[in-house]
């Protein structure tokens, strides 16, 4: 089989088509009447190379040209189907978050035919999620992104259509304005400071997490923090505020050794591991507000067997004040913890396992030394539904939904 030839095989729904009082087959968007093919149907209900009672076309027409004709099944990841569908909607081409897409009488889909929705005359968008099975979410300006419509209405008058979300620049993509939106002092950054909190909080953004910690516990700005830290979360607020000084040391240090480095501590021969991504840990101390209660516990647990092991294979030398992991410099890769502020506490220790989680180079380094907690974060961003307080499901399951038609939250965004 051709490469072409199993794309449309991919594509194409199963189920029954009505016509006339005929009943005939579909098989992955082929069409059998009495066994023999007469057509190919599309999810977005487009058919093709259609001859018998179709009428003869080597060139697509839509189903809705064909009266009385009515296609019940499901699309080719086993989601219900209805073609044509109950009410008729506009026509014409959209541009979702700068995504091309084709509207045919209200349904939504992509250059290559796959149904991801549908859209009315008022405007309302309307999205399949084939991730967590529902076939139709209803949009809102918290989970829409921009969206551009050129065409006719049902009745066939002509109608542009444009959604643009509160204070976003058209100009740029989802990802990229939620970042903006977060870092409040984003434009004043140079070029590679810019860099770094565009790496720091790229994966968040695209799967939609930053958005709801943005919009339930606050954003994040430059400021000066006086008790030396590199930054700090209100714990009342949630705000963040990160040391204008120690956040340019921050990039240094992450230019010149990597997002983890190993840095030698006063007392000999130990040294400690430094995670050298503060916008991203400051980002985990509010992403956990959002968590559910049984998440946090998860967490805590796992700190608790972590700090126990840590206790067991590399105790604390007594003229240490601190709370800090130290090791000898051959151990570092044998480390209980993603970096030695790590055990300072259950709280530290998630902030800065989302901080390793935020970029591949670090992401991998956890996954290796923490695997509990790589894939609690990993379950985190694929799965928020199942990992967040109860009050943030519906729309967190809306706005990924959303994300992955606007070509932010793709397959392979954990890989990046």
């Amino acid at each position: 089989m051709t490469a072409q030839a199993e794309t449309t095989r991919v594509q194409g729904p199963s189920g029954f088509i009505e016509l006339n009082g005929q009943m005939l087959v579909v098989d992955y968007g082929k069409i059998y009447l009495d066994g023999s093919p007469v057509g190919f149907l599309f999810e977005d209900g487009m058919l093709k190379d259609t001859s018998g009672p179709f009428g003869s076309t080597s060139g697509l027409k839509p189903i809705d040209e064909i009266p009385g004709c009515i296609f019940r099944g499901i699309d080719a990841t086993g989601l219900e189907l209805e073609l044509p569908g109950a009410v008729p909607g506009p026509t014409g081409t959209m541009k979702y978050n700068g995504v091309p897409l084709t509207v045919v009488m209200g349904r939504v889909s992509t250059q290559d035919h796959r149904l991801v929705g549908s859209f009315d005359d008022e405007g309302n968008l309307f999205l399949r999620d084939t991730v967590k099975r529902a076939p139709r979410r209803k949009l809102d300006e918290t989970t829409q992104l921009t969206t551009i419509f050129q065409g006719t209405k049902s009745s066939g008058a002509p109608w542009n259509h444009e959604f643009v979300r509160p204070l976003y620049k058209k100009d740029k993509p989802y990802s990229d304005n939620e970042i903006l939106r977060y870092f409040e002092n984003f434009d004043g950054l140079t070029a590679a400071q810019k860099r770094y909190v565009i790496e720091s909080l790229k994966l968040w953004a695209s799967c939609g997490l930053l958005q709801i910690v943005r919009k339930s516990e606050g954003t994040a700005a430059l400021g000066n923090v006086k008790h030396g830290a590199a930054g700090a979360t209100g714990v009342r607020t949630g705000y963040v505020t990160l040391d204008r000084e120690e956040f340019e040391k921050e990039i240094g240090y992450a230019k010149r050794f990597g997002m983890l480095a190993t840095v030698a501590t006063t007392i000999k021969p130990y040294y400690e591991v430094r995670l050298n991504l503060v916008v991203a840990h400051e980002y985990g101390h509010q992403l956990e507000f959002i968590l559910s209660q049984a998440t946090q516990d998860r967490i805590a647990d796992l700190f608790g067997q972590r700090l126990s092991r840590s206790e067991r294979l590399f105790p604390l030398p007594q003229a240490y004040e601190g709370t800090s992991e130290l090791l000898p410099q051959e151990k570092i890769f044998e480390r209980v913890f993603i970096s030695g502020y790590a055990r300072q506490s259950k709280f530290e220790y998630w902030a800065e396992c989302v901080a390793a989680f935020s970029v591949k180079e670090s992401r991998e380094a956890l996954k290796r030394i923490d695997p509990e907690i790589h894939e609690i974060l990993r379950e985190l961003v694929l799965s928020p539904d199942k990992m967040v307080r109860a009050v943030f499901v519906d729309t967190i399951a809306d706005l990924q939904a959303s994300l992955r038609v606007g070509n932010e939250f793709s397959d392979d965004l954990l890989d990046s």
